[in-house]
């Protein structure tokens, strides 16, 4: 009898007993096989696969461009575009495939990965304000030789106290070849003797201080299965992504933004549509049903300028 109660009394023993090595084994395979069997299932990852895509993601901007058209540009003018939390690659291959040719389009991630060939990639925290001045200044060179030629090293930054993993600024060209690592631009004037007028040079002046025309962002944190945490992180990532169209974005630009709906979406939508003429809530059928994700699309920026007290301030 007392056999039987050892393992009762010690839990070490009981976590080191066959039948609870096989029955955690077991455990594990079913979610695997659950998680393998949802895969088969899913006509998107299938169609992925076939397509050669980098994630099943990619169908969810497919049928956001269909319904917005997000890269027409009249007279096929190039695009500047800018993909915030691009790993794996995805909604980059739909840019590239969708957008007019010569089009300049970055992604950008914290973590570290392969960009389709025709796209460069930017290893950064979005959270920074260093990344949004080497996001513009990416789209003012006119090649990454030139932009190189005028950053220089820096150290890695912490923030929120945790020493960040990655040097910010990590760049890999439009043909997947990496390139050393810049930072902060050095103060140069610029050099340019030909007179222009009063029209030319402020058009010159937005369109260097707002390069961009389409901001996609399709960011999410590590869910935590807890359902308000997870949303509140989420809003934290869309406000993110809002200050960098906001700083970066033309007039008359495109947003799109990633959310997981809850309490607080409602805000986020009244802080966007300070900020865009039309802002509209769509759920592409690639979404999986029980999925909490939605996308805001935001369209025709109101102006270059736009003030950040009055986008944020409280209701």
């Amino acid at each position: 009898m007392f056999l039987y109660l050892v393992p009762l009394l010690r839990p070490d023993i009981v976590r080191k007993a066959p039948f609870f090595r096989l029955f955690a084994r077991y455990k594990s395979s079913g979610s695997s096989k659950r998680w393998l069997r949802r895969q088969k299932n899913d006509i998107y990852s299938r169609e992925a696969k076939h397509e050669n895509l980098k994630s099943r993601a990619a169908f969810k901007l497919l049928q956001i461009d269909q319904q917005f058209k997000l890269f027409h540009s009249p007279g096929g003018v190039p695009l500047n575009v800018v993909d915030l939390g691009a790993a794996p690659g995805a909604w980059n291959q739909v840019a590239l495939d969708k957008c007019p040719r010569q089009s300049k389009i970055l992604g950008v991630d914290i973590l570290p990965y392969q960009p389709p060939r025709g796209v460069s990639s930017m290893q950064a925290n979005i959270l920074s304000k260093r990344t949004h001045e080497n996001i513009r200044n990416f789209f003012q060179k006119k090649d990454n030789k030139s932009m190189m030629e005028e950053f220089e090293d820096v150290e890695i930054t912490t923030v929120g106290g945790k020493k960040l993993t990655v040097t910010e600024g990590t760049i890999q060209g439009a043909n997947s070849a990496s390139i050393d690592t810049y930072s902060r631009p050095q103060d140069k004037s610029p050099g340019s003797n030909q007179p222009v007028d009063s029209e030319q040079e402020k058009h010159l002046e937005e369109a260097k201080n707002w390069p961009v025309d389409v901001v996609l962002s399709d960011m999410m944190a590590n869910t935590s299965g807890l359902a308000v945490r997870d949303h509140e992180m989420s809003m934290d990532l869309c406000d993110a992504a809002l200050i960098v169209a906001i700083d970066l974005l033309k007039k008359n630009g495109k947003l799109v933004i990633k959310f997981f709906t809850g309490v607080q979406d409602k805000y986020l939508e009244q802080r966007l549509k300070v900020v865009f003429h039309k802002v509209q809530r769509f759920k592409p059928s690639a979404c999986r049903r029980e999925s909490k994700e939605c996308y805001f699309v935001c369209l025709g920026k109101k102006s270059y300028y736009v003030d950040k007290l009055i986008v944020f301030r409280k209701a």
